[in-house]
C-alpha cells in the first residue's frame, strides 16, 4: 500500500513538473505574410503572369465582340428609317440574340477567371504551408502566425521570416 502510495506520488509531482519544464524552453514565434509570398515568389510571379494574359486575352475577346455589337447598333439606328419593318424586326432580333451571347460569355470568362486565380493562389498556398511547416520544424519555432489572418497588428522586424519562406521556396522550385 505504501509502494503505491509513493508510486503515485512521485507521477503527480512528475505531472507538476512536467509543465514547468517546458515552460523552460524558450518560446520561439515567428511571422510569415502569404500575401507577399505569393506576390514576390518565383511561381507566384510566374502564376500572376499566366493569369494576366489569359485576362487580357479574354478582355481582347470581349473588346472586339462588343465593337461588333456596337457597331450592329449603329447600323440598325443608320438604316432604321430606310429598312422594311420585317428587315428592322429581324435586325433587332440578331442584335438582341449577339447581345444576350455577349452578357453569357463575360459572365462565363469573369468566372473562369475567378476559377484559375482560385485553382493558381490554392496551389501555391499547398506548397508555401509545406515550406513553412518544414521552418518551423527544422528552426524550432514554437508558432508560426500569418501576417494577415492572425490579425497581427504589430510585429518586430526580428520575427518576420516572409523572406526566408520566399527563399526556401523559390530554391525548392525546378530551375526555369
Amino acid at each position: 500500500m505504501r509502494r503505491v502510495a509513493i508510486a503515485v506520488g512521485v507521477i503527480l509531482l512528475a505531472g507538476l513538473l512536467a509543465p514547468a519544464a517546458r515552460a523552460a524552453e524558450p518560446v520561439k514565434i515567428g511571422v510569415v505574410d502569404l500575401q507577399r509570398c505569393l506576390n514576390e515568389s518565383r511561381m507566384g510571379k510566374k502564376y500572376k503572369a499566366e493569369f494576366t494574359a489569359e485576362a487580357d486575352r479574354r478582355k481582347a475577346e470581349l473588346e472586339k465582340e462588343e465593337a461588333d455589337l456596337k457597331a450592329l447598333r449603329e447600323e440598325i439606328e443608320k438604316q432604321g428609317l430606310v429598312l422594311s419593318e420585317t428587315a428592322r424586326a429581324e435586325k433587332e432580333r440578331e442584335y438582341k440574340e449577339r447581345l444576350a451571347g455577349f452578357k453569357a460569355k463575360f459572365q462565363e470568362s469573369q468566372q473562369a477567371l475567378q476559377r484559375k486565380d482560385q485553382e493558381l493562389t490554392r496551389r501555391i498556398l499547398r506548397d508555401l504551408q509545406k515550406v513553412v511547416q518544414k521552418l518551423g520544424e527544422t528552426e524550432g519555432y514554437t508558432l508560426i502566425l500569418e501576417r494577415q489572418e492572425g490579425g497581427v497588428l504589430f510585429m518586430p522586424k526580428a520575427i518576420d521570416i516572409t523572406d526566408e519562406v520566399i527563399r526556401r521556396y523559390d530554391e525548392g522550385l525546378p530551375a526555369d
